[in-house]
């Protein structure tokens, strides 16, 4: 059997699990050397084969994808969290349909992992037919609900290429429902994580290790069954259709094709690269929970910019803590490549060779390279931080460059996800997290547009909200309200999409155990540019003992349509509890009504040069309200027929700048007395020495 790659040395074949360190993981995101064999297989490409044959591929992953949704139930792989994705024989990302980019980081890692550790021994190997399947973060994963099954594609006996495909599960075994548990303090607390194992043989899945992974998901187990199946389902439809590529062309030409793909990658990454502007950007983002508890954390980040590389420092970050929102460097990465690849390299071919232009250095004992029995289930929501700097560090790169159109405000990325669990209308233990609001939150504005106001998924740009009636009709809750928000995009000359909002009130059962998750109660994540506001952060609404049942039987008309009105008006009777967004496992019984608010986008540039009329058109379509109008961008109408008074409103903008100069203040009279601030103790127990962020000795993680 011949690898693209050369064979591994002893020291490759020491590797365990145990072995693996947080520095070698994030080396494998690079793409290997090119071999000789490689480069022999090149030479099987004839002039309109890769255009021919890379369009042909896409095909195979679209269709793969396709079949991988339709196999499975869960609602977050029906929403498009999820990458179906072929590699080299090496384990080097070529293509992939991605409906997250997170994971053309994540997917190769195990792939990786595998040819090391398992390829020349004895008792594992790598055959025709096999199926290997994780979910371990350390070994590439996200967390625990990421699980991945890839399988090998074989030629005349010779490894040729890697398939697999990957979704989100919401059940993992952990301490609460949903696999992301806001009560966890070490990975022993967040339920299944598997490194990667062998689950098949000969194209069939071991029944003993299907039993096996069922068992950790005691409240979800036939979602669990099912979308193992379907996960096994896309990685082997595109394992058929790259063999049936290499019978008709050869196991070379499809080797070929699969290091094109990547060289192509490279070298139009660095050559875009190099059009950006040289220099040290620096910013900082911040987030104020933890899970559990009210907490402040910093993201800092610089980056050195020279030619056609990207060195990313995260240097003054806020230390690891005892909570679930820590994780490993290559995640922090694979978070930057949602923004990489979907912005600056929006259309490159989706393959590990545009990472090659950039670098990390991540400490270690920070919140993005954690200890390795560190809580990391909400690894995601820790990584709010990571899609907000990496917006606000390549604006300016790329700002005054050709490239000005593809600068984006910060998506909104500040919704909580609830998690439902219990037994559904029919009887069957679920486990599922609302994946609708999630999927409709609000775009950061461009340089030269709004954003999309329910744009989708800030981690899968082409994520789907899932239908209302489905969710409806496969869960026990109806959907009160389902909407835009008001005021929650970022202001600006161009405004950030709106986000949503969703009432939903357990139905059909007695009762429906719950929790929701968030890191912005009081703070935002996602923030504007140039002038730009950030969007509006969230809040928790639980109304208990309601009458509502009651008033829909009897047709009454006040029933609330959004969070305000059923805040502010009351017409609802009940216990009226406003609180944190990050609520742990409780139950809701028949009747309550859950909020789940979503969040809007960043807004780009000044709000005083934004069109007057574009301004009430926002009006008028309730995406902003009078008060904003007149107090934010300061225009001036007539409230009844909605028409703008030009003078009026020149007059009000020209007041308003004159406040803003006597507002001002000197650099050094201004620093002297923002210098004297400092947040409370109490928010400050996560955050590390004030202002440095180093870790306190007294707060380390003790093991136990």
């Amino acid at each position: 059997m011949q690898l693209a790659a050369p064979s591994p040395t002893p020291e490759h074949l020491k590797v365990t699990p145990l072995d693996v360190t947080p520095s070698e993981v994030i080396r494998w995101t690079k793409p290997e050397p090119i071999s000789a064999l490689e480069e022999q297989c090149l030479g099987e490409l004839k002039p309109g084969d890769y255009e021919i044959y890379d369009e042909k591929l896409a095909n195979f992953l679209d269709e793969a994808r396709e079949i991988f949704i339709r196999s499975g139930v869960s609602g977050m792989l029906r929403s498009g969290d999820l990458i179906v994705s072929v590699y080299t024989a090496n384990g080097d990302l070529a293509s992939a349909s991605a409906g997250t980019y997170l994971h053309c980081v994540t997917a190769m890692l195990p792939i990786k992992f595998v040819l090391q550790a398992y390829l020349q021994d004895a008792t594992v190997g790598i055959r025709e037919g096999d199926i290997f399947y994780a979910n371990e973060a350390r070994y590439g994963g996200i967390h625990n609900p990421d699980q991945m099954a890839f399988m090998p594609v074989f030629h005349e006996g010779e490894l040729i290429a890697w398939t697999a495909a990957l979704a989100h599960q919401p059940e993992t075994g952990a301490v609460e429902p949903g696999g992301m548990p806001l009560s966890a303090r070490s990975r022993d607390d967040e339920g299944m994580k598997l490194t990667p194992i062998k689950i098949g043989e000969d194209y069939r899945i071991r029944k003993d290790l299907l039993d096996m992974i069922v068992n950790f998901i005691g409240r979800a187990p036939r979602m669990q069954a099912i979308d193992t199946r379907a996960r096994v389902t896309g990685a082997d439809r595109l394992r058929r259709r790259m063999q049936q590529l290499a019978a008709e062309r050869g196991g070379a030409f499809v080797r070929g094709l699969l290091r094109q793909l990547i060289i192509k990658a490279e070298t139009a990454a660095r050559q875009r690269v190099a059009k950006w502007n040289d220099g040290i950007y620096r910013t900082h983002v911040f987030c104020d929970t933890i899970g559990r508890e009210i907490a402040l954390m910093r993201a800092s980040i610089t980056a050195i910019k020279k030619g056609d590389h990207v060195t990313f420092d995260l240097t003054g970050t806020s230390p690891e803590n005892d909570s679930s929102y820590n994780c490993f460097p290559h995640v922090l990465a694979a978070h930057a490549a949602i923004i990489i690849y979907g912005y600056a390299f929006h259309d490159l071919p989706v393959s590990n060779g545009a990472l090659a232009a950039f670098d990390w250095k991540v400490p270690e004992g920070t919140v993005f390279n954690a200890s390795p029995n560190a809580a990391i289930s909400n690894a995601p929501l820790l990584n709010s931080l990571t899609l907000a700097l990496i917006p606000k560090i390549m604006a300016p790169m790329l700002f005054d460059s050709a490239y000005r159109e593809l600068v984006g405000a910060c998506n909104g990325n500040t919704s909580g996800p609830v998690v439902i669990a219990g037994k559904n209308q029919y009887g069957i233990p679920v486990a599922e997290v609302d994946a609708a609001p999630m999927n409709s939150e609000g775009q950061g504005a461009r340089s030269d547009l709004d954003g999309v106001d329910a744009y989708g998924f800030p981690w899968a740009h082409a994520g789907r909200a899932p239908d209302v009636e489905d969710s409806e009709t496969e869960y026990q809750f109806l959907r009160l309200f389902y909407r835009l928000r008001r005021d929650n995009g970022g202001f600006g000359l161009f405004r950030g999409g709106a986000g949503s909002e969703v009432a939903l009130a357990p139905r059909h059962v007695p009762s429906m155990p719950w929790n929701q998750r968030s890191r912005n109660a009081k703070i935002t994540c996602a923030l504007g540019l140039f002038g730009g506001y950030p969007s509006s952060a969230s809040f928790g609404i639980h109304v208990r003992g309601t009458d509502l049942w009651e008033k829909m039987a009897r047709g009454d008309g006040d029933i609330p349509d959004n969070s305000v009105a059923l805040a502010t008006e009351r017409t609802i009777s009940g216990e009226y509890l406003f609180e944190h967004p990050s609520r742990s496992k409780r139950t809701g019984m028949n009747g309550d009504i859950i909020v789940h608010l979503a969040g809007g986008g960043g807004g780009f540039g000044d709000v005083l040069k934004r069109d007057p009329n574009r301004v009430i058109d926002d009006l008028k379509s309730g995406l902003i309200s009078g008060w904003t109008a007149n107090n934010v961008y300061q225009i001036r109408y007539d409230p009844q027929s909605l028409e703008v008074d030009e003078e009026a409103t020149r007059t009000a903008r020209s007041d308003e700048r004159q406040k803003r100069l006597e507002r001002g203040k000197p650099w050094q009279d201004f620093i002297g007395d923002w210098g004297r601030f400092k947040p409370p103790e109490q928010a400050l127990a996560y955050f590390g020495s004030w202002p440095e962020g180093t870790p306190d000795a007294d707060k380390t993680r003790q093991w136990s």
